[in-house]
């Protein structure tokens, strides 16, 4: 059977809030828990943790809040995306003073403010700044005049500057500033405080922080933690930070004031998330999803996972791959066809060795086994490294790096073993 290619399913998608489906409880308590730290009166400062397993549409979710706080309460708002951006502490916090300073720029009215922005997109967008540099910015942008300011003062300080008295003297202009990561947060800190002292909000959304790192390494765990910490450590803003459950620490907690768990779905909760998709697709292809059988797909898949990404994942392999079968052998045909989705996902391993895997965890794929447990089932040493490296299996770095989960990719294997 041809299939239907309709390109609707998106599974990593996560920014486009138009494609949002249920979760309107979890969505109206984040909404009202954003709203008092935001809304007149509002203390402008709160610190929210959304914690809950990948793919399970932590960051879908949070993005519609923001983009309904913004609306009705006009904080500045500025999202940093760990999986997208280049790994590390120092790159994640030059994004995010980057889009500080244009968030700024663009929303205010207030001379200091944008002049302080400016001096931040400039700082933030290079590895060194020179002293003789900062001086033509002070002339050219005028910010010696400007007294209302933390972070333009910190910098006439830093750079020696007229203004910094028994400062400047010790400045040369060939001195040259690593502009690192503690620079950076320092920076930060000062913007997000002009910003108050301005009576302007703003909101920090620091989406799947947990990617900061390469997720198999041991000491991204702490590299993830410590960025945590940092974030959280800021004043004068809200602070919203997704991470996957198992790098929420037990000392982490101690940094935030709110704690929102965010649950994989239920079967109905799935086919709302594929219904509203399907109903995004041209005409001609919503025609030909029916024909291909995806209403009996997603019925059956909505009941192999929790997952909203390992679903939609699914579906988008079954959108584009020759399906044969004949009318009621759609679930044989589905057994069929997803060991191939796991070969094509999992690359390194071949489908042997992914049933090997999956055949642990049959009986319920969202349990943890341990490395006795895999060793029992066949799993060897070199089987169980290149799992993890390839994402097939995670590890509870965290709390017991010996206990690994299945990858909500390969949660098909639920139900029926594949023939």
């Amino acid at each position: 059977m041809t299939p239907p290619r309709s390109a609707c399913f998106k599974p990593d998608k996560y920014d486009d809030v138009a494609l949002i489906a249920n979760r309107d409880r979890e969505r109206e308590d984040l909404a009202a828990t954003l709203a008092s730290f935001v809304a007149p009166g509002g203390p402008g400062e709160g610190r929210v943790l959304i914690r809950g397993d990948r793919g399970v549409g932590k960051s879908i979710l949070t993005r519609a809040v923001l983009a309904d706080i913004v609306s009705e309460y006009g904080p500045l708002c500025v999202i940093v995306d760990g999986g997208k951006a280049q790994h590390g502490q120092d790159a994640f916090l030059r994004n995010l003073c980057r889009d500080l300073a244009k968030e700024v720029s663009e929303n205010t009215t207030d001379a200091n403010l944008a002049t302080a922005a400016e001096v931040l997109r400039r700082l933030a967008r290079a590895s060194k700044v020179a002293a003789k540099e900062v001086r033509q910015w002070s002339t050219t942008l005028k910010f010696g005049v400007n007294l209302k300011s933390q972070l333009l003062n910190s910098v006439q300080f830093e750079f020696g500057l007229e203004r910094a008295k028994g400062h400047s003297a010790m400045v040369e202009e060939s001195y040259e500033r690593d502009i690192d990561a503690p620079f950076l947060a320092e920076l930060l800190q000062q913007m997000l405080t002009d910003c108050h002292n301005a009576d302007q909000f703003v909101v920090i959304f620091a989406d799947n922080l947990d990617q900061v790192g390469y997720g198999e390494l041991d000491e991204d765990v702490k590299r993830v933690s410590d960025l945590a910490r940092q974030i959280f450590g800021l004043d004068h803003a809200v602070l919203v930070a997704n991470l996957r459950t198992e790098f929420v620490s037990a000392d982490l907690r101690k940094l935030y004031s709110v704690e929102r768990w965010i649950k994989g779905l239920e079967p109905q909760g799935l086919l709302a998330i594929a219904k509203k998709r399907m109903e995004l697709a041209g005409e001609k292809q919503r025609e030909a999803l029916v024909s291909a059988g995806f209403d009996t797909f997603t019925r059956e898949l909505s009941q192999r996972t929790e997952n909203a990404w390992a679903f939609l994942s699914w579906l988008a392999f079954l959108d584009y791959e020759p399906i044969d079968f004949v009318k009621g052998e759609e679930v044989a045909a589905l057994q069929r066809s997803l060991p191939r989705f796991a070969v094509t996902r999992f690359g390194g391993l071949t489908q042997a060795e992914i049933e090997r895997l999956c055949a642990c965890f049959r009986e319920n794929p969202n349990q943890t086994a341990t490395v006795a447990d895999l060793e029992s089932k066949g799993v060897d040493q070199g089987l169980l490294t290149r799992a993890a490296r390839y994402g097939a299996l995670i590890p509870d770095l965290l709390l017991s790096p010996s206990t690994y989960a299945l990858c909500p990719g390969l949660h098909f294997c639920r139900g029926p073993a594949a023939p």
